[in-house]
Parts: C-alpha cells; structure tokens; sequence
C-alpha cells in the first residue's frame, strides 16, 4: 500500500512540476513573464504582436463672463500641456481677454481626458444665465446628446459648443 501511494505522489509531483510556470500553451493560455516558454515572446516569429497605442489627451476650457470655449484635442505630450493649450485657446477665443468672473477665475478647466470623445453644451447668453452640460465618454454621439440632456436641466437655449475625440486613429473601440 505504501509503494502505491509513493507511485501516486511521484506521478501527481511530476505532473504538478512538468510545467513549473502553468499554462497549457496549446490551450492559449501560458503564464511566464515574457512568453517566451509558450513561444509568443523572446524573439521568436510569432503571430502574436502586441501593438501600443500612444495616449492622446484632450482639455476643455471655459469662461462664463464672455462664454469664450477653449479646447485641446490630440495633444500626444500630456495632460498638462493640454490643459496649457486648452487655456490658451479660451482666451483666444474671448478676443485676448480672460475677464473674471464673480468667483474670481476667468477661464476653468471643464474637462481633461484621454483616449476619449467628449462635449460640452452651454445654455443661456450670460454670466449666471443658464448652465453647462459636460460628459466625457467612448462615442461621440452619445455624449453629445447626454450634454445635451445635462445642460437642458438648467436652461432652454442650450447648444453644443466643443465635441471631439482625442484618441489614436488605431485605438481599439467597442
């Protein structure tokens, strides 16, 4: 009885360390740190690539005094650098001018995004007349209307005044 068991343990050990890493390649599923043991990684000819998509980032400004819009789309060095180009957009947009508001900003930052469409609708005509609608999301259709839903709660006269994608041509979308 004793043998069998040993028999049984080795048999079971050799099978538990036949593949120290797991996996069954052929099932496609291989767990090592490159898959290089699966023949997916280490230089080897494989059908498997793995492709990366550079991030693109996109800002929104906006200042209620003049109702100027600012916006940054496919900036591919950062957030922040769109943020920058955003800024400068509005007030470039309110004629050179970035006057302050009550609260004593002028032009705020509405929106900073990634790899993603967004839009942004504004009612009314005025400072304090009306309200925004700001949504960021994978398609663009989509978040024109639910900006335009947002922003339709606060005023009657909404319209879109930024929607874009900033995202690679490549990028993979559902």
């Amino acid at each position: 009885m004793k043998k069998i068991f040993l028999v049984l343990l080795a048999l079971n050990s050799f099978t538990v360390l036949g593949n120290p890493l797991g996996g069954n390649p052929t099932d496609g599923y291989c767990q090592t740190v490159d898959g290089s043991a699966c023949g997916w990684g280490g230089g080897s000819s494989s059908s498997r690539r793995v492709y990366k998509v550079p991030n693109r980032w996109g800002a929104i400004y906006f200042n209620p005094v003049n109702r100027a819009v600012g916006y940054s789309e496919n900036n591919t060095k950062s957030y922040r650098s769109a943020n920058k180009e955003a800024l400068e957009s509005c007030i470039k947009a309110g004629g050179g001018e970035n006057p302050i508001a009550r609260d004593g900003k002028g032009c705020r930052l509405m929106s900073q995004y990634r790899n993603v469409c967004a839009a942004f609708a504004v009612g009314g005509d005025k400072e304090g007349n009306g309200g925004f609608g700001m949504i960021n999301g994978d398609h663009l259709e989509d978040v024109k209307k639910e900006a335009m839903t947002t922003c339709s709660k606060y005023s009657n006269e909404c319209t879109i005044r930024y929607a874009g994608c900033s995202r690679h041509p490549d990028y993979l979308r559902y």
